[in-house]
């Protein structure tokens, strides 16, 4: 009897864990970015540093053309010390996934990227630090199944600066853009179902 109770107990506790585990906010997908990369035929990059040189290029108006990556761990770490946080404006955090995107061409410049954290208290607070700086002054709200912070800037030449930083579970979209056509920001909103950074 005490035998049959022990299992009862554990398959009790086994539903309980699987259910609160669907119950859990899916986060953004990875897939979901890779896909809209080789859609736009950006170069698909496997080393971490190859990336950062070709980002660093592409935001300095070296290149006029799209790469991306995906790294998970060690490679996903170093993409956010060395891109996200390069000056050390933000928290360390621990980032167990990565892929980015950086697209150049004459009309301006968009990057983007999905990073998975190890937990959903550190992608909220990530979240909240990198929205205030560079959405801020824009607009924050709550979708239904993620929060956003999007910004909408008309420069004073043609080109518009755009940014959005979505989270959702332990996963944040970063979405920016300072170019004369935002039509690239306007497909990947919609490849994940946000709300664009032109309606703010």
């Amino acid at each position: 009897m005490k035998a049959l109770k022990k299992i009862a107990c554990s398959v009790l506790a086994l539903a309980m864990v699987v259910g609160l585990t669907a119950c859990a906010p899916k986060g953004f997908s990875h897939k979901t970015m890779q896909k809209f990369c080789d859609e736009q035929d950006f170069e698909l990059l496997d080393d971490e540093g190859d990336f950062y040189e070709e980002f660093v290029a592409k935001t300095a108006g070296q290149s006029d053309d799209g790469v991306y990556f995906y790294g998970k761990d060690k490679d996903a770490q170093k993409v956010y010390k060395k891109i996200i946080n390069r000056f050390e404006d933000f928290k360390k955090y621990d980032v167990t996934e990565v892929t980015g995107y950086a697209y150049s061409d004459h009309d301006g410049l968009s990057i983007g990227f999905v990073f998975t954290f190890q937990n959903e208290d550190d992608a909220k607070k990530f979240w909240k630090e990198y929205g205030k700086a560079f959405a801020g002054g824009g607009e924050k709200g709550d979708e239904k199944g993620y929060s956003y912070y999007i910004s909408y800037v008309e420069s004073t030449s043609t080109r518009a600066s755009l940014a959005g930083v979505y989270l959702k579970g332990n996963t944040v979209l970063i979405i920016r853009c300072l170019s004369e056509d935002t039509d690239l920001t306007e497909d990947l909103c919609e490849a994940y179902g946000v709300i664009s950074p032109t309606e703010a």
